[in-house]
């Protein structure tokens, strides 16, 4: 894959063993100039471990619940690069300022305010930075748009996941109708789906989960990764609103139930 000249944004870059940062890895090998962002000053660490391999890259710090915001840093990356091609929409989950705000609990235990953290964090911030930056990409006449979804939701849930699956699944719902709406403007908008991946942020009890995949170990944040640049591609153009699943094949085989510790 080539992206020269191209230039992506790639939003939740800021942990250094996380999908967005081997999203932007892998993006900046393969020719393109890259801007991150993420709630925290860390995004700027990340911003300097890819320079140092060679990347033209830009960091920006924002908090993507915040409309205003996120319209500023679509403008500071037009006006450093003058285009935006891509967008990857990975913000989400835990956030690392936050922590404990996305704590599992029964719907019955949930109070609003976390209903409305989780909904906003996982769902508001896809739809602000993608309001952002699709003016742009309609007036070039192309764009790629990758949301970063999950099998939590849109596939498969736990219990105690109410929250995070209604938002991960919000966002499938997004991606298909915003596919039907900008196709004729040469701008296509997919989703992928990771399962059970090895990351910072990950639980013991996800890392066992892993193992009992199909394939018998979690996955890797490059191998999400590899899903996101293929569907960013120019060449895969005649591919809109889907949804790609990177679990390793748990969702294929028999659901044998989430383990007694769940409930």
């Amino acid at each position: 894959m080539n992206f020269s000249e191209k230039v992506a944004l790639i939003t939740g870059a800021g942990s250094p063993h996380g999908i967005g940062f081997a999203t932007a890895r892998l993006l900046a090998q393969q020719g393109s100039k890259i801007a991150v962002t993420s709630t925290t000053e860390r995004i700027k660490e990340r911003a300097d471990q890819l320079a140092a391999e060679g990347a033209d890259i830009f960091a920006f710090t924002a908090d993507l619940r915040d409309h205003a915001r996120s319209q500023m840093l679509v403008q500071e990356v037009l006006a450093r690069y003058g285009r935006l091609d891509i967008l990857v929409n990975n913000a989400g989950m835990t956030q690392i300022g936050n922590p404990t705000e996305t704590t599992s609990r029964p719907l019955a235990e949930t109070s609003e305010e976390e209903w409305d953290y989780g909904i906003a964090i996982n769902l508001k911030t896809t739809f602000n930075i993608t309001k952002a930056a699709l003016p742009f990409m309609v007036a070039a006449g192309y764009g790629r748009i990758v949301n970063v979804s999950s099998v939590t939701g849109p596939v498969v849930s736990n219990p105690r996941e109410t929250v995070y699956s209604a938002a991960k699944a919000g966002m499938v719902g997004l991606t298909r109708s915003l596919a039907l709406e900008v196709a004729r403007h040469g701008i296509t908008v997919n989703a992928v789906a990771p399962g059970w991946i090895e990351t910072a942020s990950s639980t013991q009890h996800e890392i066992v989960a892993g193992k009992n995949t199909p394939v018998g170990r979690p996955g890797r944040p490059e191998e999400v990764a590899a899903a996101i640049a293929f569907l960013a591609a120019e060449t895969a153009s005649y591919i809109t609103g889907q949804l790609i699943i990177v679990d390793g094949g748990n969702s294929v085989q028999e659901y044998k139930g989430p383990p007694a510790s769940y409930y």
